[in-house]
């Protein structure tokens, strides 16, 4: 007998998995998704609906989300502008200008502790918005 070596540990609390799950099955239909986990599409119904999933249906789920975001288009600074502006509807220009550098760096930072370059899409989201000579007065 092969061992499977040592029991996973979920990656994603289940709010989040679920969440996740949800986006990638919208993309799709409820049949065919729970068709490529593996599992019943009532039981994938019930799991989005907030049931709690068993082990085995959990581990289903997340190397079906893994395979799905893995073909999943990278983040661009085309997205991410865009969802700045959502979030930051109520803001002025230079309001959400701020905010986006914030963010950036923030995220140049995170890479940067982990000592892993960035992605370009960082380092383009921080070139996009560099203060203008005007903001910097």
């Amino acid at each position: 007998m092969v061992n499977p070596g040592p029991a996973r540990v979920p990656s994603l609390p289940v709010p989040l998995l679920r969440d996740a799950v949800a986006r990638q099955v919208a993309r799709a239909s409820l049949r065919s998704a729970a068709r490529e986990m593996g599992i019943s599409p009532n039981g994938l119904r019930n799991f989005l609906n907030g049931a709690t999933p068993r082990a085995r249906t959990r581990a289903k789920l997340e190397r079906w989300l893994g395979k799905r975001s893995a073909r999943a288009p990278k983040p661009n600074v085309g997205h991410l502008v865009r969802l700045i502006g959502e979030i930051g509807a109520d803001l002025s220009p230079a309001e959400v200008a701020a905010l986006a550098r914030q963010i950036a760096a923030l995220l140049e930072a995170a890479y940067e502790s982990r000592r892993i370059p960035p992605p370009s899409w960082v380092r383009e989201l921080a070139g996009y918005y560099v203060p203008s000579p005007r903001d910097r007065q």
